[in-house]
């Protein structure tokens, strides 16, 4: 069975603004030669790589709850130009620093723990250190510009 398109699971399980928004950041990656991978869930793919070896992992379930409608987990929070980055845009990085949710037999054994996002020091974060969920689309702007500046 051919794995799901990211675009259909959208359609499909997204509405309104989440739609509009999920929909406009695939077309994001494509334009920028930023590759999806599906797990084979018909859910989750990861962002410019393959599944285990990406720059993060996008979940499109559709539910009310979070990690729902849907979320972009960033692999890294090693950005490049961090001195010519304006501090709206660090703040935004920071306001989605991810803590451990134990997921992984807790962040000891996860590659989780002390991250620095633009200077600040964080402790016991999730080895995918940023979370952005159903980002309205100013912070859908600012995802994208940090996506790259980790790429």
């Amino acid at each position: 069975m051919p794995a799901i398109q990211i675009e259909d699971a959208i359609n499909e399980k997204l509405t309104g603004d989440s739609q509009k928004n999920a929909l406009d950041f695939v077309a994001f990656l494509h334009e920028n030669g930023l590759q999806l991978a599906s797990n084979g869930d018909g859910e989750g793919w990861a962002v410019g790589g393959i599944v285990g070896n990406s720059l993060g992992f996008m979940l499109v379930n559709g539910t009310p709850n979070m990690p729902g409608p849907w979320t972009l987990w960033f692999n890294s929070c090693d950005f490049s130009g961090d001195d010519t980055i304006d501090d709206e845009l660090k703040e935004t990085a920071r306001e989605h620093a991810s803590p451990c949710g134990k997921c992984h037999a807790g962040w000891e054994t996860c590659g989780g723990g002390e991250r620095t996002i633009f200077g600040r020091e964080f402790e016991r974060l999730c080895h995918s250190p940023l979370m952005f969920t159903d980002p309205d689309a100013e912070t859908l702007g600012k995802m994208e510009k940090l996506l790259m500046m980790v790429r």
